[in-house]
């Protein structure tokens, strides 16, 4: 593969984004639909029966590949054999995975005291190896940057998912719904992605390149550790706070950090191809970066403190009046949330240069602060857990992943910390002009309230934006081509 970009690369970025945006913007809204339907069909403790399990799976289902599937994506040059290799590996891990997951189910149960989570656990296995399964298709449509397939995918998928697990609510089944659901999403994702890729495996190797399993051991690596950190909150609440107080922590973190994770995760398929492909211009590199991390920031961060000032009235409407205890742990991870957008990026900075061993040390210690945090605030239950949080992370990682980041290049302390610091200046503005507001307008309705905090977070932002040199000129830049392709 050609070390230099083509001519129209820039348009390809930007086309890329905007497709990845579009099938985001539909995924979320079906997931939207999800949160809100499934929590009128359901009760508190069947959300938090699940959420027990799902970290565990999930952290085992972090093997599914070791990390392989983006080194296929990040590298200049890659074989048949090579792909190969990958696949069969991928699938040997995945199977494993399962066998694991499944093994561990009496454990499980016996660790929260509830035989029902014997089930809930063997039934989470399979959708381990059909992950697996789909790693190398996924990997060379985004290698490819068949963007449109891959959005298309994403939105079949999750409506599937929704389809099955709304279904089997409605008709009775409980907590079962929850598990269904994911299964039918991995069943139709892996279906979908081998109809689209012209690849077939040959026999198997499972000898792997050691440049390729180095990267992708570190990688793993960090979302060992990084997930064990993001979901230590689920056992520690389960455990010691009970399955319906996880129910509220769970309907609280799904409703803010999955639309969020929704939005990056995504766009993470867009830009690793793309910026592992001109990592060698620095310039340029840090160009998009910054650029792309600046439109990422004004569209998240002030809807995100808008939805935070408002949390009562958004729980309301969504919800309803037996999930108020939700609200409180809702703005509290609205404000670790904040800089997450921008924060959870970096690690395309680490990617396409071949640094994931840097990752893998950052990763280390972000999840040892961020345990440590859970611990002091489980004493005051997942309101808590969720207020240490967000104050450990503004204190003990946000300053030191800009550190970092200004180390490793070619993005500075002074790019990562001056896009996220005008939003947040930003929200503390409108967070004051609300207050300011008379009170007989914001308590007209719950809609009004979310209404007016939305246009003050966002138009304050674009004020701001536009006052400020460094947004400004992104604006000017980025915004007629986003018309351009539009039209």
């Amino acid at each position: 593969m050609n070390a230099n970009p083509p001519p129209q690369f820039g348009r390809v970025a930007l086309r890329g984004g905007l497709v990845t945006a579009g099938s985001q913007g539909f995924k979320m809204v079906i997931q939207f639909i999800s949160v809100i339907i499934l929590a009128r069909l359901l009760v508190p403790e069947d959300f938090g029966l699940v959420a027990s399990v799902g970290p565990i799976v999930a952290f085992v289902g972090l093997l599914q590949n070791l990390g392989l599937q983006q080194a296929l994506v990040q590298r200049k040059d890659i074989s048949d054999r090579q792909l190969n290799q990958v696949f069969w590996v991928s699938a040997l891990v995945g199977l494993g995975s399962s066998v694991v997951v499944a093994a561990l189910a009496p454990a499980i149960a016996a660790f929260y005291g509830d035989q029902r989570m014997l089930g809930i656990t063997l039934a989470s296995a399979l959708p381990l190896l059909l992950g697996s399964i789909a790693a190398v298709p996924l990997a060379l449509m985004n290698r490819h940057l068949q963007f449109g397939q891959l959005a298309l995918n994403d939105v079949v998928t999750a409506a599937a998912g929704l389809l099955a697990a709304a279904i089997a609510a409605w008709a009775g089944m409980g907590y079962w719904s929850l598990v269904l659901g994911p299964a039918v999403a991995a069943v139709v994702a892996l279906a979908a992605a081998w109809l689209v890729v012209r690849w077939t495996p040959s026999r198997p190797d499972l000898k792997v390149d050691g440049d390729i399993l180095s990267f992708g051991a570190n990688l793993t690596g960090f979302n060992l550790v990084n997930f064990f950190s993001r979901n230590l909150d689920n056992i520690l609440i389960g455990k010691y706070s009970g399955a319906i107080e996880l129910g509220y922590y769970d309907r609280a973190y799904k409703l803010l950090l999955f639309p969020l994770q929704n939005i990056t995760q995504p766009l993470t398929r867009v830009m690793v191809p793309l910026l592992s492909r001109i990592h060698e211009d620095k310039a340029r590199f840090r160009d998009l970066y910054v650029r792309t991390n600046w439109m990422l920031a004004a569209v998240t961060m002030p809807g995100i403190a808008a939805l935070t000032l408002t949390s009562d009235q958004v729980v309301a409407l969504l919800f309803g009046p037996r999930w108020t205890a939700v609200a409180p742990i809702f703005a509290w991870l609205g404000i670790a949330s904040l800089t997450q957008s921008v924060s959870s990026t970096t690690g395309w900075i680490f990617i396409c240069q071949g640094k994931t061993k840097t990752m893998f040390q950052w990763g280390i210690y972000s999840s040892l602060t961020t345990v440590a945090a859970f611990i002091v605030g489980l004493h005051w239950g997942a309101v808590g857990v969720a207020a240490a949080y967000a104050i450990s992370g503004y204190v003990l990682r946000v300053p030191v992943l800009a550190v970092l980041v200004h180390r490793v290049g070619p993005v500075t302390a002074g790019d990562f910390l001056i896009m996220q610091g005008l939003f947040i200046v930003s929200s503390l503005l409108a967070w004051l002009a609300y207050l300011g507001l008379p009170a007989s307008l914001t308590a007209q309705s719950d809609l009004l309230a979310v209404a007016l905090a939305l246009c003050l977070n966002y138009g304050l932002a674009l004020v701001l934006m536009l006052i400020f040199p460094q947004s400004r000129r992104m604006l000017s830049a980025t915004l007629p081509n986003i018309a351009r392709n539009i039209r």
